[in-house]
């Protein structure tokens, strides 16, 4: 079997391969996890292991990881297998690597891809699969207990659409400011990128430039199926995309 971690600062994604299929995934909260014992806890009964792939973009669990599978290939711009065409390469999350790998193979480019996760991040790829650039922004978890620890008498909610955009209470305002506020964001950042894109030559030894018609909008991450939901500007959610893409980079590596 196959094993890809995906680690992110507020949770931990697990995925088992066998052949080229998952056949199971868990997530586990970050914080959780705190010694080597608390990773051989949420992998007791799976000793048939023969390659381990990690992203990781929180170094103390990194550092866990590396202990527990010393053979583990942990990603890197060094070692995607895409061209990372940004100034500072070791410095773009492997998450968003290994997630612009796996449009690039799954879906083809060119792309933007938006990971809902702690963080909300838009990536971009030409037609080649080069890595562009992106953005990044709170994400929705982030902005919600931000809105709850920083004030006096917000209280913490749940993340939901409610009827309305105007809230007929503070709950409801602060949904729906969160979840359509969101929206509003993925819509103008897709926008702008697209704007962007259409009026630069990003499109590496060809003439023609990336049009919108060509461009693939795809989303990831836990909260990707409820933005999606009420927004015309993603072409396809993929929730699966950053495990997908790990278990890409480690058969180019086997």
């Amino acid at each position: 079997m196959v094993l890809a971690i995906d680690v992110g600062n507020t949770t931990i994604h697990f995925g088992l391969s066998s052949g080229k299929k998952l056949v199971r995934e868990w997530r586990v909260g970050t914080d959780r996890v705190s010694g080597d014992q608390g990773i051989r806890k949420w992998l007791s009964g799976y000793r048939d292991i023969r390659q381990v792939i990690v992203s990781s973009v929180v170094p103390r669990v990194s550092k866990l990881l590396k202990n527990r599978f010393p053979n583990a290939l942990f990603v890197n711009h060094k070692n995607v297998g895409l061209k990372v065409k940004v100034a500072k390469p070791a410095q773009v999350g492997a998450d968003r690597l290994v997630n612009a790998l796996a449009a690039h193979k799954l879906y083809g480019g060119p792309a933007i891809i938006v990971d809902f996760g702690t963080a909300t991040t838009f990536d971009v790829i030409n037609s080649k699969g080069d890595y562009l650039g992106g953005a990044i922004a709170p994400g929705l978890e982030l902005s919600r207990e931000i809105l709850h620890e920083r004030t006096a008498q917000l209280p913490r909610i749940e993340i939901k659409a409610p009827k309305n955009v105007i809230g007929k209470n503070t709950v409801e305002a602060m949904q729906s400011g969160l979840v359509f506020g969101y929206v509003s964001l993925v819509e103008g950042m897709v926008a702008r990128i697209k704007y962007e894109i259409r009026n630069s030559k990003y499109e590496t030894n060809s003439k023609s430039k990336i049009t919108n018609s060509k461009l693939k909008v795809i989303a990831t991450g836990g909260l990707a199926p409820l933005i999606c939901k009420y927004t015309g500007a993603i072409d396809r959610i993929d929730t699966k995309l950053t495990l997908e893409g790990l278990l890409l980079i480690g058969k180019e590596h086997e």
